[in-house]
């Protein structure tokens, strides 16, 4: 009887430690995308949010790459979503060299903006698509194959 609450004991305390691992691993994986001045995908980079607006709640984040997309999926809380979005648009649009595909709706609680930007990778693009409501907005980057016309 002894052995076997030893045994539990120890079952419960290696898992309350894998659990704390892995808490503290996601906290620290948050708190580096919450500071980071660009996003990264793959050989490119893309001015975050957080550069231009300033920090802001995130609320998730997804990774994910198939054979032909890699993609990444950031997800904010902000008080002021209108005025967030339109500083990195601009911000975008004129020092990064995005072209803008889909433009705000302000007239739309909730609506798609739309960015894109020939990759520093051969035949490849980048493609923003920003989610928002009055809540906040989830910025996808995506690259994959592909190409915009030379301005």
């Amino acid at each position: 009887m002894h052995k076997t609450r030893k045994i539990i004991l120890t079952i419960v305390i290696s898992c309350l430690a894998i659990g704390i691992l892995t808490c503290g691993i996601l906290f620290f994986t948050l708190k580096n995308i919450a500071n980071a001045d660009q996003y990264k995908l793959g050989n490119d980079t893309v001015t975050s949010i957080k550069a231009v607006v300033d920090k802001r709640k995130i609320t998730s984040i997804s990774t994910e790459t198939s054979t032909y997309v890699q993609s990444k999926s950031i997800t904010y809380k902000s008080n002021s979503v209108l005025e967030d979005l339109e500083k990195y648009i601009s911000h975008l649009t004129k020092k990064d060299g995005f072209t803008l595909l889909k433009n705000i709706d302000s007239s739309q609680v909730s609506s798609v903006i739309q960015l894109g930007k020939n990759s520093r990778d051969p035949k490849q693009i980048i493609v923003i698509t920003i989610t928002y409501d009055s809540f906040g907005y989830t910025v996808t980057l995506q690259k994959g194959e592909g190409s915009l016309p030379m301005p």
